[in-house]
């Protein structure tokens, strides 16, 4: 079928499942739809339907899903390898967990497709992640304010932290905890070696609410690596 050009669509396939004997169940990400579901006919070995590639997509709704009618290459994949193939697959399972089918987040594209950029660049991987996630989290209705306590008073560099992902940072004496200087650090993009520790428990913790008990299949992969 030759895609009509006036229906294609930007998109992201983030998932990829087998359906009946030769096609897929997909979940896709665009800039106007957020995530959705759609059955692909016979797409099992269709090079393009992989993750990091980006597609013009042609949707038809079908059912409380979508049926993919035509796709075509919006760009060239990306040559993803390594430890940064690991991230990109995290990234991809963060969107699956975090964002509601067919709930609009425009907002978090430009997020997901500069996270990717990041990840073919020298620019540390942990900070991409960080980045991404405190980003997303903020976007989606999730985010703490990392500079001021629950009472709205900015942080003291040499106080202590502890944080609560449904309320945000309350001062204490008590282990574990933040140091305030790291906090702001995160806030202002300083990332030097204690800020990125802090940031990765920070972030684990403000995620937990949102993921459920599962856990991550791209965190396990990282860890085996």
């Amino acid at each position: 079928m030759i895609p009509d050009s006036s229906a294609l669509q930007a998109a992201w396939l983030i998932h990829r499942r087998p359906f009946r004997n030769t096609s897929l169940t997909v979940d896709l990400f665009l800039p106007n739809l957020g995530r959705v579901g759609a059955v692909v006919r016979g797409g099992r070995k269709d090079p393009l339907l992989a993750p990091f590639t980006p597609l013009w997509v042609e949707l038809k709704p079908s059912g409380d899903m979508y049926s993919l009618r035509a796709c075509e290459p919006r760009g060239n994949r990306l040559l993803l390898s390594g430890k940064a193939l690991y991230c990109g697959f995290y990234l991809n399972e963060l969107l699956t967990r975090l964002l509601h089918r067919d709930d609009p987040n425009p907002a978090i594209w430009p997020l997901y497709e500069q996270a990717l950029s990041d990840l073919l660049t020298d620019i540390p991987l942990d900070i991409t992640l960080r980045q991404f996630e405190l980003a997303a989290l903020e976007e989606i209705g999730y985010g703490i304010a990392l500079d001021q306590d629950v009472h709205g008073q900015e942080l003291e560099a040499d106080a202590r932290y502890q944080l609560n992902p449904e309320q945000g940072l309350v001062r204490t004496e008590a282990a574990p905890s933040y140091v305030g200087a790291d906090l702001l650090a995160i806030c202002g993009g300083n990332w030097h070696p204690t800020a990125r520790k802090a940031a990765l428990n920070v972030c684990r913790q403000m995620l937990a609410p949102h993921l459920g008990n599962r856990p991550l299949k791209s965190r396990e992969l990282f860890r085996g690596k």
